[in-house]
């Protein structure tokens, strides 16, 4: 018996209208809702979103530069560490080298001094005066002609009895067969000057000069004040055709000692006189002027000598 034939459709045209429809009405829907569809947030939502993305970006960033950092960081410490473990070695070599140098020279015999003969310090002596043609304050000197220079700055109002009775006892020994000058100095603020005689040179010690002498020194007495350029006076008393200076004073020089004793041995290295020093007033107490006058003396030849009240 013969089947009839049957033919099979899976989709009808009615089902495609439907389908379509659907389509339709979901895009227009779509279309119509659009609009709102911003609404359903804030307005800024999507830029904060954006700079919460690149804040994220960027600490990102940072996390990995820090991490770098800290890989460089260790590998840093690590050297370190066998850096410190080398030199940990390195002590510990010298101190077993050092206990072994102790060990060594614990065991090597002690061998006992010789005896030194003792040395005994002589006192230095005193000036001799003996045999010379002019001794005066523990100075001597063969010398025939002198220039005295007499510190007269402020600090010697304090001393001024002293200087004048000192300044005569120079003056005293001198007789015609000597010759002499006299510079008073001080700064006020420059240096100036005061000189017996009145010009450049010396005179004779005969009994008519030397009275002027002993008034001109009385008068240095109210003139005491000012500063004291010991400097200068000692080159302008190098000025005069005398043998020897004998420098009075009873305090430092303004300008710096170590230059003066060095510039008056280079000009005294031709000039060769005598300088011979005198510390007047509480010189102990003053150690450096008493270095200087001392230089001073030894280097020209001369005698330093120290007159307290």
């Amino acid at each position: 018996m013969r089947r009839p034939g049957r033919e099979t459709t899976v989709f009808t045209t009615s089902a495609i209208d439907l389908f379509a429809s659907a389509l339709g009405a979901f895009i227009l829907l779509v279309m119509i809702l659009f609009p709102f569809y911003r609404n359903a947030g804030s307005d800024d939502a999507f830029s904060r979103t954006q700079e919460i993305q690149e804040r994220r970006r960027l600490l990102s960033g940072e996390i990995a530069d820090l991490l770098a950092d800290q890989q460089i960081a260790q590998s840093e410490i690590q050297d370190l560490n066998e850096a410190n473990r080398g030199i940990d070695t390195a002590i510990s070599r010298i101190q077993r080298r050092m206990a072994d140098i102790k060990t060594q020279l614990a065991e090597e015999p002690v061998i006992a001094p010789e005896p030194v003969e003792e040395i005994i310090e002589e006192p230095e002596p005193e000036a001799l005066v003996a045999g010379v043609e002019f001794s005066i304050l523990g100075l001597a000197t063969e010398a025939k002609s002198f220039v005295i220079v007499v510190d007269m700055s402020g600090s010697m109002l304090s001393y001024t009895d002293l200087m004048i009775k000192s300044v005569l006892e120079v003056l005293e020994p001198l007789d015609e067969s000597n010759e002499f000058a006299i510079i008073g100095y001080q700064g006020n603020p420059s240096p100036v000057l005061w000189a017996y005689p009145d010009r450049s040179g010396l005179v004779q010690a005969n009994p008519a000069n030397l009275s002027a002498a002993r008034e001109f020194t009385l008068s240095l007495a109210r003139r005491f004040a000012g500063s004291t350029p010991t400097h200068y006076a000692i080159l302008s008393a190098m000025q005069y055709p005398a043998d020897a200076i004998i420098l009075m004073s009873d305090g430092e020089p303004d300008n710096a000692p170590g230059f003066i004793l060095q510039d008056i041995a280079g000009l005294n290295r031709f000039e060769e006189k005598e300088i011979h020093t005198v510390a007047i007033g509480d010189y102990t107490q003053n150690r450096g002027l008493v270095m200087f006058l001392q230089t001073l003396a030894r280097q020209s030849g001369g005698d330093f000598v120290g007159v307290s009240r």
